[in-house]
């Protein structure tokens, strides 16, 4: 495909589905402004976001590259190791160099690659030698080596895309076609600013799944070092569904993450989410965010919720929950990462009742009911947390914070005075 005339060297065909539906590229007329184009013969179905409907005209962006394309840019240690790996090949290595990297695999349905070209399959792992791993070398820095080309993925905390043999061999078997892309998050933690932080990642996300939460599949491997996360956005049939994090959605850049309320959240839901399913998105929101709370996660940002769909111009669901942890067993005094009612401190019981009738249109009752579930997820997995905490002493300290801290989070939303 020939370059946008209005865009400079350096361009990359954007595919949705398999299929190249337009091109981003800087402009050619205005500094640090991207823009992207649909080709001509693109149709609605191949649209690149909810809020970037196919039409004629370009979309210009003026704050790095649009919200759906840095949606996936990764963060943190996993992007310093792409800037010293690429920096001296890449001439200008901006958002736009380190998307030709990284975008022939990331979350969603959308990849990319430079202009004329076509993303590339990841290679296989075998994930049983993550599971069964036993050795005392890090193995997730092998890992970051092998895999950070082909993680695209958002998040401070390090983490790798992976793609699963047997989830790949298993697929082929019932469908024609089987993933290309990755299928499994690997993610690890900092040892000396968060420690067992993927154990403390696996016990919240057991909460959540007991509290009703719709979730992905999660494992702690590799003796506490690795948590395991099967993408939640692979369709079933060797494809990917679209996905869309609230920054895309509120049109911000990645950088104002933490910009905006949750009552923001809800009024979005309302507009992108299929009208007959918003009911049930607004109790999974509102469950969530009451988890967020009981749990003390002050990282609950727009990048952090979300909205799951096979067609941009059909069934539109809210995503499942996901990177829910415990940060106040590490940060005291943290708060939550948007405004809840004007302020960031964590709500307690009768906040969070008059914030599910005025923004989720829940009534107290079936709210109450809701928080008691919330209630119910961690205390039936404050057993398994203690179990771990016996057979792991590296996880004795940071698991009594974790407990203590839970426990004055189910008090909080229920009302009652902490034992």
């Amino acid at each position: 495909m020939s370059k946008h005339p209005q865009t400079d060297q350096g361009s990359l065909d954007i595919y949705v589905q398999g299929t190249c539906s337009g091109n981003l590229g800087r402009s050619a007329v205005h500094a640090h402004t991207y823009v992207f184009s649909y080709l001509p013969d693109a149709k609605p179905q191949q649209a690149v976001s909810l809020t970037m409907p196919v039409m004629p005209d370009q979309y210009g962006y003026q704050q790095g590259v649009h919200p759906i394309f840095q949606m996936n840019l990764p963060e943190g240690e996993l992007r310093e190791l792409l800037r010293n790996r690429f920096q001296k090949a890449v001439q200008n290595f901006d958002d736009l160099a380190l998307l030709g990297i990284i975008g022939q695999s990331q979350i969603g349905r959308i990849r990319l690659a430079a202009a004329g070209s076509e993303p590339d399959s990841i290679p296989l792992q075998d994930m049983q030698e993550l599971r069964t791993y036993t050795g005392t070398e890090d193995l997730f820095s092998d890992l970051l080596q092998r895999y950070a080309n082909y993680s695209g993925i958002s998040g401070v905390q390090p983490k790798v895309l992976v793609r699963d043999a047997a989830t790949v061999s298993a697929t082929a078997q019932l469908e024609q076609f089987s993933y290309r892309d990755a299928t499994h998050i690997v993610k690890a933690w900092n040892p000396e600013r968060f420690p067992q932080l993927a154990a403390n990642e696996y016990f919240c996300m057991q909460a959540a799944r007991k509290a009703g939460l719709e979730t992905p599949d999660v494992e702690l491997v590799a003796q506490g070092r690795l948590l395991i996360v099967k993408r939640f956005d692979l369709d079933g049939k060797g494809g990917y569904r679209g996905f869309e994090d609230f920054c895309v959605l509120n049109g911000l850049a990645t950088d104002d993450k933490y910009v905006g309320s949750y009552q923001d959240i809800a009024q979005r839901i309302r507009q992108f989410v299929s009208p007959h399913r918003v009911h049930e998105a607004l109790e999974q929101f509102f469950l969530s965010l009451a988890l967020t709370c009981a749990v003390r996660n002050g990282d609950a940002h727009l990048k952090n919720f979300g909205v799951l769909y096979d067609d941009p111009e059909g069934e539109v669901q809210f995503a499942p929950a996901f990177d829910i942890v415990s940060t106040t067993p590490y940060i005291p005094n943290d708060t939550l990462a948007l405004l809840f009612g004007g302020s960031k401190s964590f709500p307690e019981r009768k906040a969070l009742l008059i914030f599910a009738r005025q923004f989720c249109n829940i009534n107290e009752r079936r709210a109450s009911r809701l928080l008691e579930w919330v209630a119910h997820g961690l205390e039936a997995t404050l057993p398994e947390l203690q179990a771990y905490q016996r057979e792991n002493p590296a996880f004795v300290a940071i698991g009594e914070r974790i407990q203590a801290v839970w426990k004055q989070g189910i008090a909080a939303i229920m009302g009652t005075d902490c034992e």
